[in-house]
């Protein structure tokens, strides 16, 4: 049985800049799949739709951050989502899962990013309009 709905189309993902950057959702990294597959299972079980909650497949999500990577425009290299995308590629090379989870605002990302730690997750980012934060230290 899927816990998660399927894997988002690259060509979907939202940017800006040219650059990664899913406003309203919180990326989450876990080191394993068993860990990604448990915190899928407890975002349900604490109310999140199958559908807002995307995996990416590592061997796809490391060419999809590469080209993202590549193709940022000359602006996103101040900014913080660009080294977001490094440090994803960084960590999709050691073999780490993605999850992207929606959320509404500040309140169920901070409760996601703790089912997330519970679940072994060492990265959860919360994406806003004009803000990006670290919710996992």
């Amino acid at each position: 049985m899927t816990t998660t709905s399927p894997a988002q189309d690259p060509d979907t993902l939202p940017t800006s800049f040219g650059v990664f950057k899913p406003v309203g959702h919180v990326m989450v990294g876990l080191p394993t799949q068993s860990e990604a597959d448990a915190l899928a299972v407890a975002l349900q079980a604490a109310g999140w739709p199958r559908a807002a909650v995307q995996p990416f497949v590592p061997s796809d999500s490391a060419a999809e951050l590469r080209a993202l990577v590549d193709n940022a425009g000359p602006l996103a290299g101040f900014g913080h989502e660009i080294t977001l995308l490094r440090r994803y590629q960084q960590l999709t090379a050691a073999g780490y899962r993605w999850l992207l989870v929606r959320v509404e605002d500040s309140r169920p990302a901070a409760a996601a990013a703790e089912i997330a730690s519970a679940c072994g997750a060492t990265l959860a980012v919360h994406y806003r309009t004009l803000t990006v934060e670290d919710l996992i230290s």
